[in-house]
């Protein structure tokens, strides 16, 4: 068990807070929404480099024979 099972606030667990803070976050009680804010991971979605425009790049161009 997890210490999210052991949590017990206003009726539900930790694992239950968490799971409606990532659905709903307007079913949950003031003191459920300040627990979940600190205890919730950061979902990162696809992973990677953020990419973006960049101001000092260039087209590529290749000048030379094939």
């Amino acid at each position: 068990m997890s210490d999210k099972d052991k949590v017990v606030i206003d009726g539900r667990t930790g694992r239950q807070i968490i799971s409606l803070y990532n659905k709903d976050v307007k079913q949950l009680t003031d003191n459920q929404w300040e627990w979940a804010k600190e205890n919730a991971s950061v979902k990162k979605r696809d992973g990677g480099m953020v990419k973006g425009f960049s101001p000092i790049a260039r087209p590529q161009r290749f000048k030379g024979v094939f």
